[in-house]
């Protein structure tokens, strides 16, 4: 079916505006969440409009690895698997945290339910491709989880089709081409140098063809197929204010070239912004505590939270995050962060400013023992924490070793005891650890967290050729290291409440007229503990398909 862009004429409380400012759809944002709105609504009639505050296009997504979770997705039957959104729903209902069933449910049950059309969605609407992988569920032996098969991210494409918007595209962290897939089912970081020559063709093949992987792969193809349905886009162009009539949203302020321009939107205005990570106020209420090495865009700083809080919206889920593992790079002029591996591999640990382990480092919700906060002082309870490496791990995974470009980042000592004091721990605790570790990895089991225990701790990351368990080394061999690992956020996760529809709910559970929001603007009805690697992305494209598609009258 071809549909037709139809052009709106003059909104009550707007009367006098040009043709040019007056769209049905305006999208605030162009990560995952913003594009796929804006596909959904333009594929569907709508004359769509989307502003992006950065000069480039992408926000988190084309940052991001492009890990995408979807249940049930039709890519399934090329594996041999099945999946239902029965199993899928007993799967997030034992995994979540407790009582969040009592308000998730609805959104819970609106994901499931149209995260397989959305996907089917975007193939049919742009030039996006998905591929499977073999990424477990992270607590793949609960109820209806799956060892693998719901992970899936974009197929590597060429940036060229864009033709002149192929520069305005978000950068990675690092141009790496390789492909998530390549990296997770292989054992990537292991040792790369056992798989690059097979790989290097396809990598040659990519960097003169101008092809992309991962995150950024996604935002390509999301971008052509906007582009090719007649979206609009607006970059460096900041949303500051919604305009409101009647308790409806009917437009939007936009600081464009130094001047404040007007939008009418006839049908919604979708706030697909990203999360607050880079706004120190908001974070410092929210998130007490260090904050280094943010690895998201530096024009995520809450702007959606803002605007929606300033029409009536209720914020919901604010202390709710995506925390990780990262090694510093330099990106957009300062030190920042990328998602490591390291942590995963043998002969490391993690400690606490005790000296001692307080997590299974293997687990993919780390983050969530990072967030513990001290119930008297209110201060975070484990930080500052430490990796711990031996010369084993320096041998065998040189390149997963702490820079020493960046300052503060790596410490050498030739015992436990000298290095204990050069990062300020307990001499005699973080010996006493690395022994009881040690142990553990001569036996091949982790009593006190379990790690390498789990289908998730054997099947993704780790090292397959180290026994007896992939994931556990001894750390016993000078000299010793440790790199500090920092609190850092990956996106933050609150924003304004929606009900199933995406439609922006004020403080009362009333919906705001003409509202939605989709990915981390919104309050997301998974939170910090994610239940699949793409946790983060598959909301995000999946709440902004659902959002156009109500806001349209297509749901």
């Amino acid at each position: 079916m071809v549909y037709l862009c139809r052009r709106n004429h003059s909104i009550t409380g707007l009367a006098g505006m040009s043709e040019s400012e007056q769209f049905d759809v305006v999208v605030v944002g162009t990560g995952a969440a913003g594009l796929s709105a804006a596909l959904a609504a333009s594929v569907h009639g709508a004359r769509t409009l989307v502003v992006e505050k950065a000069a480039v296009l992408g926000g988190t997504t084309a940052m991001s690895g492009g890990c995408i979770w979807v249940p049930n997705h039709h890519h399934m039957a090329g594996l041999g698997l099945t999946d239902s959104r029965e199993a899928a729903l007993d799967y997030i209902r034992a995994v979540s945290p407790d009582g969040w069933h009592n308000r998730e449910e609805p959104l819970w049950a609106a994901y499931v339910d149209h995260a397989p059309a959305m996907l089917k969605f975007v193939e049919a609407h742009s030039p996006t491709r998905f591929i499977p992988n073999r990424d477990p569920d992270p607590y793949a032996e609960a109820a209806g989880g799956m060892a693998y098969g719901r992970n899936i991210s974009a197929a590597p494409i060429r940036i060229g089709q864009l033709g002149p918007w192929r520069d305005k595209v978000r950068a990675p962290t690092s141009d790496m081409r390789i492909s998530y897939e390549e990296v997770i089912d292989n054992f990537f970081f292991a040792n790369p140098k056992r798989h690059m020559p097979r790989l290097l063709p396809r990598l040659i093949w990519r960097k003169l063809a101008g092809a992309h992987t991962r995150g950024r792969a996604l935002t390509i193809g999301l971008l052509k197929g906007c582009l090719d349905h007649g979206v609009e886009i607006w970059s460096e162009a900041s949303a500051t204010k919604m305009r409101q009539h009647e308790g409806r949203i009917i437009g939007l302020e936009v600081e464009r070239r130094g001047q404040t321009v007007t939008i009418a939107a006839a049908k919604a205005v979708i706030l697909a912004s990203g999360g607050f990570e880079w706004n120190k106020e908001m974070m410092a209420e929210h998130f007490p505590g260090p904050v280094e090495w943010t690895a998201s865009p530096q024009s995520n700083t809450g702007d959606g939270q803002r605007m929606a809080a300033d029409a009536g919206a209720q914020l919901d889920h604010m202390d709710q995050a995506l925390v990780m593992g990262v090694t510093p790079v330099t990106y957009e002029g300062q030190i920042q962060g990328q998602p490591a591996a390291d942590y995963f591999l043998p002969h490391s640990m993690i400690v606490n400013r005790h000296g001692r382990r307080f997590v299974n480092e293997k687990q993919m919700n780390i983050g969530l023992a990072f967030a513990e906060m001290d119930p008297v002082t209110g201060t975070p309870l484990h930080l500052p924490a430490w990796r711990i490496y031996d010369s084993q791990f320096a041998v065998k995974y040189p390149h997963a070793m702490p820079s020493k470009a960046v300052a503060g980042n790596h410490y050498q000592a030739g015992n436990l005891v000298e290095l204990a004091g050069l990062i300020d721990v307990e001499p005699e605790a973080l010996v006493a650890t690395a022994r009881r570790f040690s142990e553990f990895a001569h036996a091949g089991i982790d009593d006190d967290f379990g790690r390498g225990a789990s289908i998730w701790d054997r099947n993704r990351g780790g090292d397959p050729t180290h026994g007896p368990n992939p994931t556990l080394g001894t750390i016993e061999r000078p000299p010793f290291h440790a790199m500090p690992f920092k609190a850092s956020f990956l996106g933050t996760k609150g924003g304004a409440r929606t009900n199933e529809r995406g439609q922006v709910l004020d403080r009362h559970g009333a919906v705001i007229g003409g509202l939605y929001a989709a990915g981390n603007v919104m309050a997301n009805s998974f939170g910090s503990k994610g239940v699949g690697a793409g946790t983060t992305l598959g909301p995000c494209l999946t709440w902004g398909y659902i959002s156009a598609l109500s806001a349209v009258g297509a749901l």
